[in-house]
């Protein structure tokens, strides 16, 4: 007949197979989450508190953007309004400099959708460094 089994025997080997499925399963539940972890969807801004922002240090390889509440746009140092694909040549033909940072100044009126716009445009014309100004409040008088 086959094999008994003693309860009173010790058990002498260990199966491997569950710790190692259940290793690998973790294994891979942690890869996943770290790419998600290390790839975000969102876009990082730059942008200091209204209250301790600092002056805005002019530098020959800097581009400003201004946003308007109509949707347009204008490059500092021209009056000129743009549309986005005006805007678009623009910041290409100012990334061919080095180390060009870019900066949004956005009317307080405008949509944001322009300043996430803008700061696209930026990324993809190679703008990698760029900040988003803002204005100090009115100190309260009294």
């Amino acid at each position: 007949m086959g094999a008994s089994f003693d309860e009173d025997e010790e058990i002498t080997s260990i199966n491997v197979t569950p710790l190692v499925d259940i290793t690998l399963v973790l294994l891979i539940i942690f890869m996943v989450t770290t790419s998600v972890i290390a790839n975000p969807e969102g876009i990082e801004i730059d942008k200091p508190d209204a209250r301790t922002g600092r002056p805005l240090d002019r530098t020959p390889n800097q581009v400003v953007v201004k946003c308007y509440q109509d949707g347009s746009f204008a490059v500092a140092g021209s009056d000129a309004r743009l549309d986005e694909a005006a805007l678009a040549a623009a910041l290409a033909e100012a990334a061919r400099g080095d180390d060009v940072q870019g900066v949004v100044v956005c009317e307080e009126t405008a949509p944001a959708g322009s300043m996430i716009r803008v700061i696209d445009l930026m990324r993809e014309a190679g703008i990698k460094k760029y900040g988003v100004a803002t204005e100090r409040p009115p100190s309260a008088a009294g």
